[in-house]
């Protein structure tokens, strides 16, 4: 395994970061204050081919590899987090789920228009009495024929105020446990189908978050992903290891603008007479910071090559998915605390990266289940 990134990786790497520093950092702090989504900026990132760079060609992708991915990633996150979370979840939580388990219909339905940014899509899991339980969804649907009808609730779904594409998971049939799981496709503005915006996050406040209402929804059975009923949670199970692999981009996006911020500020700040950066108990936190990234973001590189070799990822993006969230929470705590008093204030960026952060040790699987998928797979392996 060969970690450097290629001549191909670097070029990409800095095209996205003039990207991000031409057309979303003038407009960040802006739609963060007004708890709103860059449109604009999104369909500009998919006319340059920033938005599909894993897709195949056929339906306008890059057909690139996931480590291109996770490039943009990191460095759209190190200008805005709520941006790169977006992002991530219409191309990975929704994209890329499609892709692996859609028909080839739902493919050419749905890819292109994702991938060059005019539209958008969302994944639908989470519901007000199953977060981390996710096999406990009860959100219903009912066959009628070659229909089926949809009734219940979804809540805290990244996209949901702005996506055009949802799929949604949902219980079919009186079996329980793995067994019994069906995901739909469904579009916006469909007949029974209500989406309300959240407002009042601690965080990744112009990354959009709702709640979802479904009362009565009648949805066509070709508007299941993959067309086979009773198979969704299995497929969501295989999904969320590719989402805890990839979403650590974002995370050490954030960590490593913590650390060029500190950086920086330690060799301007003078106190007692010398720059900050000249006393040894900054050095430390400045050097474990950098330590933290390095191994978070190699680790990570080893973990997407993984999946790109089809190798079972369960306990190492779990592994992943805990250390790099805890370790960035950890920079940016750092990083106010050399920042000082102005680390608790808005212009210096450092105290929204620790709001951001935070979001991490909780979506996409909380940490705590994190240890209980890595200990569960330890015991197993030993069994």
């Amino acid at each position: 395994m060969d970690f450097t990134l290629s001549k191909e990786h670097q070029m990409i790497q800095k095209a996205v970061r003039e990207f991000a520093q031409k057309e979303l950092e003038p407009v960040v702090d802006e739609f963060e204050e007004k708890e709103a989504f860059p449109l604009e900026v999104f369909k500009k990132a998919g006319d340059l081919g920033f938005l599909g760079p894993f897709f195949p060609d056929e339906y306008g992708g890059g057909d690139s590899d996931l480590l291109t991915n996770a490039i943009i990633i990191e460095e759209l996150s190190k200008v805005s987090c709520s941006f790169a979370l977006s992002v991530d979840v219409s191309m990975i939580y929704f994209g890329y789920n499609l892709l692996k388990q859609g028909t080839a219909e739902q493919k050419c339905k749905y890819l292109p228009s994702l991938i060059n940014g005019e539209t958008i899509g969302c994944f639908c899991l989470t519901e007000p009495n199953a977060g981390s339980d996710a096999l406990s969804v009860q959100t219903s649907a009912v066959i009628d024929g070659d229909f089926y009808i949809i009734n219940g609730s979804k809540i805290f779904i990244t996209n949901a105020p702005i996506a055009d594409h949802f799929m949604v998971v949902t219980r079919t049939g009186e079996r329980q446990g793995i067994q019994g799981g069906t995901t739909f496709l469904l579009d916006k503005n469909t007949p029974g189908m209500e989406v309300v915006e959240m407002h009042g996050k601690l965080g990744c406040k112009s990354s959009p978050t709702g709640e979802i209402y479904f009362d009565n929804v009648r949805v066509h059975k070709s508007q299941i992903l993959g067309a086979e009923s009773g198979k969704g949670f299995i497929g969501m199970m295989n999904s969320l290891d590719m989402e805890r692999a990839m979403a650590p981009a974002l995370i050490i996006g954030m960590a490593q603008e913590c650390l060029d911020r500190s950086l920086a500020y330690a060799k301007k700040r003078e106190q007692f007479g010398h720059p900050i950066s000249e006393y040894q108990l900054i050095q430390a936190k400045l050097a474990e910071m950098a330590i933290g990234i390095e191994l978070a973001r190699t680790y990570m590189y080893r973990v997407i090559w993984m999946v790109e070799q089809g190798l079972d990822v369960t306990k190492e993006a779990a592994i992943l998915k805990y250390y790099s969230t805890k370790v960035t929470t950890s920079i940016a705590l750092e990083a106010i605390q050399i920042h000082g008093g102005y680390g608790y204030m808005k212009e210096y960026r450092v105290e929204r990266i620790l709001r951001d952060a935070k979001l991490m040790e909780i979506g996409g699987g909380t940490n705590e289940i994190q240890l209980m998928i890595i200990a569960r797979n330890l015991l197993k392996s030993r069994s």
